[in-house]
């Protein structure tokens, strides 16, 4: 039965790919697969880099205390390393796959693409964790109705006399959505990248497919 799974998964991405292969989604995808790979492979760099970043921006409000700085630092690096690292291993194993186009104010985010530059560091303290409960909320709403996206790209190939393309998009769609809908659910405490990397979503939501207003925006 698992098999029989597989195999059906690895058809309907392989009719997808055959159905509408644009330059962009193939590059969009190995873009994906290289950010997932690096992720993957620098993941761990994150605690000596968030060591020296506390370091120089020491701790405290007035006179920073810079080797408490680089203690929390520490945590902070544990903490980012397992999120850049889980993003990359999600990114590789989903690189076919669509994602929705960024993860702004959905999630921490990391500091920045990549672990060795600078970025900006994000402080709950300061900030708030409001970001926290938008990615659970918003993992929780792809991963149960991802499936949605099935019918309304159809219906929107169908409307714009592309009904290939909106099979097409009606396969990878729903799969993308509901997987990177379990990936936040999985993750949402974890920091992520604030950008996605892949082909992107055409609607924020799987049920904004149904709306006639968007068939407009093209496939």
């Amino acid at each position: 039965m698992r098999k029989l799974s597989v195999l059906l998964i690895l058809s309907c991405l392989v009719f997808s790919f055959s159905a509408y292969a644009e330059d962009s989604y193939v590059i969009k995808s190995v873009d994906k697969a290289k950010q997932g790979f690096t992720n993957i492979l620098t993941g761990w760099l994150e605690v000596p880099y968030q060591v020296v970043k506390g370091y120089k921006g020491g701790w405290g409000e007035k006179e920073k205390n810079k080797a408490l700085g680089g203690f929390f630092g520490i945590f902070r690096g544990i903490f980012h390393s397992v999120g850049r690292t889980a993003s990359g291993v999600y990114e590789v194993a989903t690189f076919p796959l669509p994602n929705p186009k960024n993860n702004e104010g959905i999630g921490i985010p990391l500091d920045s693409k990549n672990v060795w530059e600078e970025g900006t560091q994000y402080s709950i303290l300061n900030n708030g964790s409001q970001p926290i409960g938008r990615k659970l909320q918003n993992g929780v709403i792809n991963a149960v109705f991802g499936i949605f996206d099935f019918p309304g790209q159809i219906g929107k190939g169908f409307s714009q006399d592309k009904p290939v393309k909106g099979i097409a998009k009606a396969i990878v769609f729903p799969l993308g959505r509901i997987a990177f809908g379990v990936y936040e659910t999985v993750t949402f405490f974890l920091p992520g990248d604030v950008d996605n990397y892949g082909y992107p979503l055409s609607e924020k939501y799987p049920w904004d497919s149904f709306d006639k207003k968007n068939w407009d925006n093209g496939l």
